[in-house]
């Protein structure tokens, strides 16, 4: 008994598998390459994640974690923070500000953790008007900074938290 004989045509692929199967073969693989990537994705989200749990707050010295009331009638107002930190900056509002409020709750919140990398100086507009003048402040909140003894252009409106503290850490090198 004789085993039968393979034979091959020259025919190309297409014509031997339907077209059909080729494309969805096509697709699992896009689909399986696509969930792969997402799942990388997602590991590296979550390990991010743990890393930054794992790794305990900043505590800034207590002196520098706390505002310091200069009162109403002395231009700056209120002080806070390392005066020796390479990040010096001004803040100009007003009491009647709601983006001021906002902002002094996001620098409250700053403060313990990053207070011996910056130094900050308020600036009420209604006390303060020759400083304001000075620099030209036509809204509020408003911030002038200072990296390194030099003058930086100044940021006009509210900053929250993250934009705050990447700016702290760009300029300190010490996040």
């Amino acid at each position: 008994m004789s085993l039968p004989k393979i034979v091959w045509t020259e025919q190309q692929i297409f014509k031997k598998t339907p077209l059909y199967l080729v494309i969805l073969a096509t697709v699992f693989i896009g689909f399986d390459v696509y969930i792969y990537l997402n799942i990388k994705n997602k590991s590296q989200d979550i390990n991010q994640i743990e890393k930054a749990v794992e790794k305990p707050p900043r505590v800034a010295a207590g002196q520098f974690g706390k505002k310091i009331e200069l009162g109403e009638n002395n231009c700056p107002n209120i002080k806070a923070g390392n005066p020796d930190a390479p990040l010096k900056f001004k803040i100009f509002e007003s009491e009647t500000c709601p983006y001021c409020v906002a902002q002094n709750k996001v620098l409250d919140q700053i403060l313990p953790e990053y207070g011996d990398l910056f130094y900050a100086e308020w600036y009420e507009l209604s006390s303060c008007a020759d400083e304001a003048q000075k620099y030209q402040i036509s809204g509020v909140p408003t911030f002038i900074f200072n990296a390194y003894g030099i003058e930086k252009p100044s940021a006009y409106g509210f900053l929250d938290k993250q934009q705050l503290t990447d700016y702290i850490c760009k300029v300190s090198k010490q996040c």
